[in-house]
C-alpha cells in the first residue's frame, strides 16, 4: 500500500511540474516564423512570449514558405526539431494553409493530404507527451476603393480542412482565420495597415504586403489567441498570465 502510494505521490509531483514549466513550440510557415527585432516584420506565436507564465519558453521551429510537407524535409527538418523539443506537459501550435493553397506553385497540397499530414501531427504530439492546438491561418486580402479589407477567400477550405482533422482528432482548435478578420474588420484602411508590415516592392512596383504581420499586429493576433482559449476555457489557457 505504501509504495503505491508512493507511486501516486511521484505521479502528482510530475503533473505539477508540468503544469507550472514547459515548452510550447511553434510549427508553421512565415506569419508563426522567428523574426528579428529590428525588423518591422512580426511572427504572432513569439509575440505571446511575455504573456507566458514563469518557467514556460517558446520554442519556435516555424520557416517561412513551409508547407505541411516541406516542413518535414531536409536532414534535420524544422518538424524533426519540434519532435525533438517536445516534452510529457508541452503544448504544441500547428498552423499552415498559406502555402500549401498555392495551386500554381510546387508548393501545392491537396485537401486529402493536407487533412492526412494535420492527423499525423496530432498522432506524433500526443505521442511525445503534449498537447497538440489546431489553428487556422491568419487572414490576408487586400483594400477595395472606399478603403474597406477585402478578405482573402483562398485559403477558407484548408482552414476548413484544419478544423475538420481537430474535431476528429480532438484536438483544439483556434480559428485564426476568424479572429484576425474581426480585427481588421473594424479596422479603417490606415490603422489596418498598420497591423502588416507596409511597402515592399515586387518587379519594382510598390505593393502592400497584406499576408505578413507587423509588429504591432502580431501583438493583437496573439492577444485575440490568447482571449479566445481563456474565453474558451482551452487547456492551453493555463500557461497564460
Amino acid at each position: 500500500m505504501n509504495g503505491i502510494r508512493m507511486v501516486m505521490a511521484a505521479g502528482a509531483v510530475l503533473v505539477a511540474m508540468a503544469a507550472s514549466a514547459g515548452n510550447l513550440i511553434l510549427v508553421g510557415d512565415s506569419t508563426l516564423a522567428p523574426r528579428p527585432p529590428e525588423k518591422r516584420i512580426g511572427s504572432w506565436g513569439d509575440s505571446m512570449a511575455d504573456k507566458l507564465n514563469e518557467g514556460w519558453k517558446i520554442v519556435n521551429v516555424a520557416v517561412g514558405g513551409r508547407t505541411v510537407k516541406s516542413i518535414q524535409r531536409g536532414k534535420v527538418s524544422s518538424w524533426q526539431k519540434a519532435q525533438d523539443a517536445m516534452h510529457p506537459g508541452d503544448f504544441v501550435i500547428v498552423q499552415f494553409g498559406i502555402n500549401d493553397a498555392s495551386p500554381k506553385t510546387n508548393k501545392f497540397v491537396s485537401i486529402p493530404d493536407f487533412k492526412a499530414e494535420f492527423a499525423k501531427f496530432a498522432d506524433v504530439i500526443r505521442a511525445k507527451g503534449a498537447t497538440p492546438v489546431f489553428c487556422s491561418p491568419v487572414t490576408s486580402g487586400t483594400y477595395d476603393k472606399d478603403g474597406k479589407f477585402v478578405h482573402n477567400t483562398s485559403r477558407a477550405k484548408y482552414g476548413a480542412a484544419i478544423r475538420e482533422v481537430a474535431a476528429e482528432k480532438k484536438v483544439d482548435f483556434i480559428d485564426m482565420t476568424e479572429l484576425t478578420s474581426q480585427i481588421l474588420a473594424g479596422l479603417d484602411k490606415t490603422a489596418g495597415q498598420d497591423l502588416y508590415v507596409g511597402k515592399t516592392t515586387k518587379d519594382d512596383k510598390p505593393i502592400f504586403d497584406t499576408c505578413h504581420p507587423s509588429k504591432a499586429g502580431a501583438k493583437r493576433y496573439g492577444e485575440a489567441f490568447i482571449k479566445d482559449a481563456k474565453d474558451r476555457k482551452l487547456a492551453i489557457a493555463s500557461i497564460f498570465k
